[in-house]
């Protein structure tokens, strides 16, 4: 387990926590045993009973001014033979304290985290943090954090298997949370994780037996999670109503399917990016370098109107001469920027497709096939689908270029325009030329071909509008080319 995914774990186990308090302990100050029975009695009913003869996966005791919550992940154990799984825990206990603040709200601290080790088929996963602490303030009306922090000093996560070892290395880690709630029982909400130092290294052999490795470092790393329009009551009430009915839910389906059209309602948005800084990896060719790195995708709920974008950029890239010879220099991508949106989607029918055709408690799966067609067909429903290119652009020391355009999938074959624009085309022409003779007289009728299309530009670029339909037709700034090949 990563060390995001393990934070965000805990937040998970943490807002659990906070969420389900105030109903059951609204007022009890300082800590008491009637309070810990409380609470006690409260994760009887949202974690899963111990198999016979097993130990409760959590105990709650008073102490002083907190309840002090202590998880053994070994207790797991016995559930996970139950599963008819390999994996164990060997013994390891997760604490928390629970404070009950003065306006209601409660304080939640985690302040260490002790090494984790799971077993099964031969592997062996590790998790060390050393001086973990990470502290959430609950806001019982929104059943979410207003706010919280999360560090660490540095850490290692290791995997080991018959034939991979990996080994996952970092400095200090800083986690933040934020929230802002809406008039309209929906909150925004955001996480930004930070870690320095990072060092990764694989090795083992491969189904031949082969022997192979790659490592890496990264200066920093940042991530960031966020989501708006988010109706986090109306999720804590499908959590509780899915912990309450596990055994019997078939006959809570019409609660069920109230909740989950709530929230498969237009209106929310999700948002996940990353960032590293000075990022290189070894490869069997050497080494490969980015000045820095840049990922986004966004989904945005919005019924019709709904979309999905992704976004791409990468500065700084240094290749090893292996894939990019000294010839090529003058080619090689120093900066790649691309933004795309898919739109024509409905998320929200969809969903709402998917849930009116939910059925429990039958004897076949609760969406059959061809009622997951109809969940395809009405998240397509908004169509046509459409691939929006937006202002992207390409740099190297010989390139120089943008591309924008939008490509439509409809009832036929693909249909769109793209534009291309360059400056400086000669100069690219000049550096594809000092390739060799053979690329040369391959490239350049083609090069000098589209250099007489092209359309120039007030500031000297060259610009290429392609066209092309669903019958295949191809047009390049208004001049037929044919049809493109099959």
């Amino acid at each position: 387990m990563s060390p995001r995914s393990f934070g965000r774990l805990a937040a998970a186990i943490l807002l659990l926590l906070g969420a389900a308090l105030p109903a059951a302990l609204a007022g009890d100050s300082p800590a008491t045993e009637a309070g810990a029975q409380t609470l006690r009695a409260l994760f009887d009913r949202f974690l899963p009973t111990p198999p016979p003869g097993g130990r409760p996966f959590v105990t709650v005791k008073p102490e002083g001014q907190s309840y002090l919550l202590s998880a053994d992940l070994s207790a797991f154990n016995g559930l996970l033979r139950a599963l008819d799984t390999a994996a164990s825990y060997e013994p390891t206990t997760l604490l928390y304290k629970l404070f009950e603040q003065d306006d209601g709200k409660w304080r939640v601290v985690q302040d260490s985290l002790p090494k984790i080790v799971a077993r099964g088929d031969g592997k062996t996963s590790t998790v060390e943090i050393e001086n973990y602490r990470q502290t959430l303030l609950i806001d019982p009306a929104i059943a979410w954090w207003l706010s919280g922090s999360g560090s660490a000093d540095k850490g290692v996560v290791a995997a080991h298997a018959p034939k991979v070892d990996q080994t996952f290395d970092f400095g200090p880690v800083r986690v933040d949370y934020a929230t802002s709630a809406g008039g309209d029982g929906t909150v925004s909400t955001s996480i930004k994780e930070e870690i320095d130092d990072i060092a990764f290294k694989v090795s083992g052999a491969d189904p031949a037996g082969r022997a192979f490795s790659a490592s890496g470092r990264v200066d920093r790393a940042v991530f960031r999670v966020g989501a708006d329009g988010v109706k986090t009551r109306k999720a804590f009430e499908l959590a509780s109503l899915l912990s309450a009915h596990r055994d019997d839910l078939a006959q809570h389906e019409a609660e069920l399917k109230g909740l989950l059209r709530e929230l498969a309602a237009p209106g929310l948005k999700i948002a996940e990016g990353g960032e590293a800084a000075k990022v290189m990896v070894t490869s069997p060719y050497g080494p490969i370098a980015f000045a820095r790195l840049k990922l986004a995708i966004a989904v945005s709920n919005a019924g019709p109107q709904s979309a999905i974008e992704a976004r791409a950029t990468a500065e700084g890239l240094s290749l090893p001469v292996a894939l990019a010879p000294p010839e090529a220099a003058e080619l090689a991508p120093s900066k790649i920027d691309v933004t795309a949106t898919l739109k024509g989607v409905d998320v929200a029918a969809g969903a709402n497709e998917a849930i009116a055709d939910l059925r429990l408690g039958g004897p076949g799966p609760a969406l059959a096939d061809e009622d997951a067609a109809k969940v395809a067909r009405a998240f397509l429903s908004a169509g046509p689908v459409q691939i929006e290119l937006s202002p992207s652009h390409v740099v190297a020391p010989a390139i120089d270029a943008d591309v924008e355009g939008a490509i439509r999938w409809g009832p036929g074959k693909p249909s769109g325009a793209i534009t291309i624009s360059m400056r400086d085309f000669d100069k690219t022409m000049a550096a594809i030329k000092g390739l060799g003779p053979d690329i040369a007289a391959k490239s350049v009728p083609a090069l000098a071909m589209a250099k007489g299309l092209a359309k120039t530009e007030s500031d000297g670029a060259l610009t290429w509008l392609i066209e092309f339909d669903e019958d295949r037709s191809i047009k390049v700034n208004g001049v037929p080319l044919g049809k493109a090949p099959e």
